[in-house]
Order: structure tokens, then sequence, then C-alpha cells
């Protein structure tokens, strides 16, 4: 039945508040709230119901403009010439009916210049005289951010071109991505970290351009390529897309080897389903292919609508979401005893991967989100990292089960606890249970603790498995034999990891505290640590005063040391780990407080920072950072959706910081 004027008034004042928010979200502050397919999805509706009653186009309607407005932060620069989006073609018939109406513009077969379509974040760049001089982010289109310090920080983006002939002046089109193995890296150590980790290559690119520290950025290994002349000077004007693009080859910007040129429709497709089918082997995220015409006249021709050019179209693969049913659910035992939920589907391909488990998180998120053993679920998949559940699908319930947590550990069988105020449970054998002795030795070997180069997981589980090591401590008692009788052990390799483990005898006091693995204790509590006490008897007999007069140890904190120190089997370790030749380094000398002995408390999540970036930014300041909420603290820097903490502040009067003020606050300290 179709829809009356007054309920399409309705309903296309609903979807563009909708789209609108999620423009927000995905432009302004890099932080997606649904996938593509279901953004697209809504964008067509609009766009249907739009083209039937064209009076009710309002101004504010997506379809009028593009993206979304910039946020505080940076200077804001106008576009000389705007930044379009692009129309969509989610399946086949979307790009036929595309070219076939492009071939009502000439009798000839168009020629069209495809190019990836890769996840990151657009740019303009502009080069006068061969210099870089701009870089500037889409914004709404007509105006974007200034981000020149941050985009001069890609080391493949040349400052200067090195080329005899250059154009006086180029306004390029460019995208700013990052590679899948460092994405991968950044969410390992996020994860080590016990932080929160990012859902795609292309939040990271777009969050490292718009970090206001340009540091951060340079250390995220960004990547860039050119896809479109914006403005050129006129004596290096081309007849072509192609031209252009093998134009800014030679000035050695960098451009996709995987641009192709299609000389009629049958050929446009297969090379969309050749790159479709290299997708999950490629270095970097793409979602689709962009076709282009190639002539530039025919280009001016065919012109534009005041979001999209009417000449190219962006034909998106497949959403990395599908629906399969949850056969099982397993539980995992993490270092510290967490006790953490798998779903195990029936096998499904998201993306060309074999999808067989996806992450429940926590019994809380199974409760909020409805699931149960049986039920069909829509599974998202987003890079490397393991798919999550997004919703499950009510409609097809049957002959379901609840999900329980189980009373026994399922590694060890000893009793599983509920831990007070959280969502969690733990298997509280952590001497026994081999899952939490195989992560204690790989957190005791890993760069930031004891850094034994060569010590992998899988060699760790080995030694496990083989019975011959039963703590991290008895790393230092291994041998030549002991290591050259395992898989994938040669005579060169466990000669080093011989060299590498005596090499790592010789550790600072505050990395040793850090490599025990002690509940909550990071890196800068274990600096804090290292800084109060001369040695690591006295350390052996502190009390809960003497933790609590330390700054950034508050009552849980100091409550897990003394709770650590009180097991006999912990000090059995670290006195043989002292038998067994590790030097100790003391920095007696070393001063971590800052002059006023300050220190700070983050919470929520930040738009432009993780919080491994906003912790080097207050150390740089010689800031403390605490875990904990007290009396002592100086103030909480508060992300979006904090929690408790901010609550705890309030009632203390403690000092808020929210990210806006971030920088101008840090810039009071010298």
């Amino acid at each position: 039945m179709a829809l009356s004027k007054s309920k399409a008034r309705v309903k296309i004042k609903e979807l563009i508040t909708e789209i609108n928010y999620h423009n927000k979200h995905y432009h302004a502050y890099d932080d997606p709230k649904i996938s593509d397919q279901e953004y697209d999805l809504m964008y067509s509706e609009l766009k249907l119901l739009e083209s039937k009653f064209p009076d009710l186009i309002l101004e504010n309607s997506p379809t009028q403009n593009v993206g979304a407005a910039t946020s505080s932060g940076f200077k804001k620069i106008k576009h000389k010439i705007p930044m379009l989006s692009l129309n969509n073609a989610s399946d086949q018939n979307d790009f036929i009916e595309f070219y076939e109406k492009l071939q009502t513009h000439t009798e000839d077969n168009i020629k069209l210049y495809a190019e990836p379509k890769f996840d990151g974040l657009a740019i303009s760049i502009e080069y006068i005289d061969g210099e870089l001089k701009s870089a500037v982010t889409r914004g709404d289109g007509n105006i974007g951010e200034d981000v020149i310090s941050n985009i001069k920080t890609i080391k493949s983006l040349p400052l200067v071109l090195n080329s005899k002939k250059i154009p006086s002046i180029m306004t390029l089109r460019a995208e700013v991505y990052m590679l899948k193995k460092d994405f991968n890296n950044l969410n390992k150590k996020l994860k080590s970290l016990n932080e929160d980790t990012y859902a795609n290559p292309r939040n990271v690119a777009a969050g490292s351009i718009r970090q206001l520290d340009h540091k951060i950025a340079a250390k995220r290994n960004l990547q860039i390529y050119f896809h479109g002349v914006a403005d050129m000077d006129p004596n290096f004007a081309q007849e072509t897309h192609s031209s252009y693009m093998n134009l800014l080859k030679k000035f050695g910007l960098p451009v996709s080897e995987l641009n192709h040129s299609s000389s009629n429709l049958d050929n446009a497709i297969k090379y969309y389903k050749e790159i479709e089918k290299e997708r999950e082997n490629l270095p970097y995220e793409i979602d689709g292919v962009v076709f282009k015409v190639d002539n530039l006249k025919l280009q001016k021709k065919l012109g534009q609508t005041s979001k999209a050019p009417k000449w190219s179209i962006a034909y998106k693969f497949q959403s990395a979401s599908k629906i399969t049913k949850l056969i099982d659910v397993t539980f995992q035992v993490g270092r510290t005893g967490i006790i953490t939920p798998v779903a195990e589907l029936e096998t499904l391909n998201i993306g060309g991967v074999k999808v067989s488990r996806a992450s429940l998180h926590n019994m809380d998120e199974i409760t909020k989100k409805d699931i149960q053993i049986g039920d069909y679920v829509l599974v998202k998949r987003a890079g490397d990292v393991i798919p999550d559940i997004v919703k499950t699908i009510i409609t097809k319930r049957k002959n379901t089960k609840k999900i329980l947590m189980p009373k026994h550990c399922p590694a060890c069988g000893s009793i599983i606890k509920k831990i007070e105020t959280q969502a969690q449970y733990r298997c509280i054998n952590q001497n026994s249970c081999k899952p939490q002795i195989k992560q204690s030795i790989i957190h005791f070997a890993s760069r930031k603790a004891m850094n034994i180069d060569g010590l992998g997981d899988s060699i760790i589980n080995d030694l496990v498995e083989l019975k011959k090591i039963f703590s991290y401590a008895d790393i230092y008692t291994l041998r030549y034999n002991d290591l050259i009788s395992l898989d994938r052990m040669g005579d060169l390799s466990t000669n080093n990891l011989l060299k590498s483990i005596e090499k790592s005898k010789n550790v600072t006091f505050d990395k040793f505290i850090y490599a025990l693995g002690i509940k909550e204790v990071g890196e800068t509590t274990a600096k804090m640590i290292s800084s109060n006490f001369k040695s690591i008897n006295k350390f052996f007999k502190t009390t809960n005063d003497d933790l609590e007069y330390i700054q950034d140890i508050g009552p849980i904190v100091s409550k897990n040391i003394i709770k650590f120190i009180l097991d006999k089997k912990n000090i059995e370790n670290i006195k043989n780990l002292l038998k067994y030749g590790v030097n100790i380094e003391y920095n007696l000398n070393e001063k971590l407080t800052n002059s006023k002995n300050e220190s700070f408390v983050i919470t929520g999540t930040f738009n432009n920072y993780t919080r491994d970036d906003l912790k080097e930014l207050l150390a740089a300041k010689g800031l403390l950072v605490s875990n904990n909420i007290s009396k002592k603290t100086s103030g909480l820097i508060v992300g979006d959706k904090p929690g408790s903490k901010y609550q705890k502040a309030l009632d203390l009067k403690i000092k808020i910081i929210l990210e806006k003020d971030l920088i101008k606050f840090l810039e009071e300290f010298h």
C-alpha cells in the first residue's frame, strides 16, 4: 500500500533525523554506529520517497548535503572546489542501470576507469609549485578541517615533488588508510593493556588524522593514495581521468596499482568480481570499487547534483555481516582467570572468510542482547578482529535454551566465582589452571615486561603442555635439549632464544613488577611502586597503608597487591627468579612525580584518542595516570559515556576535563 503524502512527510523527517545522526558519527566523530548496508538501505528509502514527493524535500536532508559538519579543535577551511560524495550501487542491477543511463549520452561504448574503494578518510591535498601546502578533510563538503600537520607524518607522501616540470597548482583528492597488519598490531597492544580495541582500520585512520597532537598520528604508520584531480595548472591539462592518474604517478604520488580501464560493461563487471575475490588477500581494507567515466569532456557533459557527480558510482561489496545459527557456547579462561563466553556458530562465509566463532564478551552482554543457544543471530566481521554478534533474530527463535555460566572452570574444574560489582566471573585456581599459567607466562615474557624475544605463544603453549615449565620462573631453567625437541625449533632459533632468556635477566624494577602480572597493576603503577620501595624484599613487607599512601594506588589496587604477595606460590616464584640469576636494577634516584604531584584518571570513550594516547600525552607533561578516583585525584578526563567514576568525581568535587578542552588544559603544564 502506497504512503499518503502526510505519512510520507512524517517518514521523511524520521529518516532525515536518523541518517543525519549516523552521518555525524561517521564523518565528524569517526565512530559509525551501523553498517554501510544498513545506512544505504535507509538512504535509498529516503531518496525513493523524495522522488515521489519532491515538494517534501527539506534543506537539511542528507540527499542535499555531503558528510557532516566538522567538530571543534581544528582550523576550518573552505574548499575551493566542493568535495562531493558518491552515489552507491548496492548490487549488479544498480550498476547495470547506472551504465545504461550513461550509454544514452553517446553511441560509443563508455570507457570506465575503476579504482578500489579504500575504506579510509577522504582528504583534499593541494600542491603549489610542487610543495605540499594544504590538507583538508571533507567535512560537510564545503568546509573541512585543516589537518596538514598530521598529513605530513605520512611517510609515502612527498612534501616536495621531485620532477623537472611541475604544475604551479594542483588540488587533488586522496584517501588516507591503514594497513591491516598495523591495525591488528595496534589492537593487540590495546588488548594487552585491557583497553578498548578499534572496530576497523577506517576508524583508526580517520581518528589519527583528526588528532590534535600530530605525534600520535606519526606513530600509526598511515598510508595515502590519490584518486582524483579537482584542479590543475592548465599547462598540464589531460583529456582523460586515467591520464591524470598516470601524471600523478610520474610526480611520485601514490596511486593504486589495482586501478583498471574497462572498455565496456562486461569488462567492468568482470573486474569488480576479480577484486571482490581478491579482497581478503589485500594488505588493506576496501569496501567496493569506484567506477568513473574516463573521458573528461563526457564527465563535464553529464554534470553533477549538489551531492554527487553523475559520472561516477561506488559499487559496494556485500556487507560483512550475515545471519547464522548459534550452535553452542564455550567458555575461555584468561590470564587473570576471567571466564569469557564464546559463541560456536554454524560455519558461514563473510567476505570470503570462514567464520565459526564470535565474541559474546560477558553474561551482561548476553542478557542485554537476549542471546540463546539455538538462536539465529546477525554476525558482523570487521577486519581480522574476532566477529561480534550484533543481534538476535527473535522472529526465527524456536527450541532454544538459555546460556548459563558454568559453576566450575572448563579448564581445571575449580569453582568459578562472580566478581563483586562486575559482570565478570573468575576461576580462582590461578596456580594450577593451565590457561592462566600460559597467559601469565606470555605476559611475563612480553616486550613491555621481561622482553624475551623469540618466546612466542605457541612455544609457551608447547612447553606447558609437555610439562617442561609450570610457571614463569621456570623459563630460566630451560636448556638446549628442552627447546630443540619442540616443533619448529632448530639449532639457530634455540640458541637465539637461550641468548634472549639470558639477556632478560637484567631488568629494571618497574618492568619486573609489571611482568609479575598483578591484577590492575599496569606500567604506570609499576613505576610508582618501583620508585617507592628500595628492594623487592621491602615490597614483600608492604601494607595497605603503605600502598595507599602512594600516588596512583587506591584501595582496590592495594587489595590486589596485598593478595598477590600473601600468596606463597607467588613469593616462591619470585625467589626462584632471583635464585636463577634475575638481577633487578633499582632506580632509586628516578623521580616519577611532577612538582605538583598531580594525578589524573581517564573515563569514557574518546573521538580522537585511545587511552594509550592520553597516557602518553599526560606522561609527556610529567603528569601521572591513575585507575581509581580518590580525594588525591587532581582531575578526571572525560570522554563519551563515562562510567561511575564521573559521578564519584562530581561528588568529591574533582576537576572535570572534557576532550575538547584537553589540549588547552595541557598547555598549562610546561
